[in-house]
């Protein structure tokens, strides 16, 4: 994660276990399973952050079931 401007960018990356375009998809971004990426605004970095953080657990509790 990091700020350019007024938005946070998110680059997310993967070895093939996990699938980053899911995840960064429900943050309005996309990709590749294994690479994929998203733009954040009106969100500070904190909450960025945590929104991340919660969407990577909604995944793996998805996977789970």
């Amino acid at each position: 994660m990091g700020k350019v401007g007024n938005k946070i960018c998110i680059s997310g990356r993967s070895i093939g276990d996990i699938n980053v375009q899911v995840i960064l998809e429900k943050l309005g971004g996309g990709g590749h399973i294994t690479l994929a990426g998203a733009q954040v605004e009106g969100m500070t970095m904190e909450e960025t952050k945590q929104e991340l953080i919660n969407r990577i657990n909604e995944y793996f509790s998805e996977i789970e079931n």
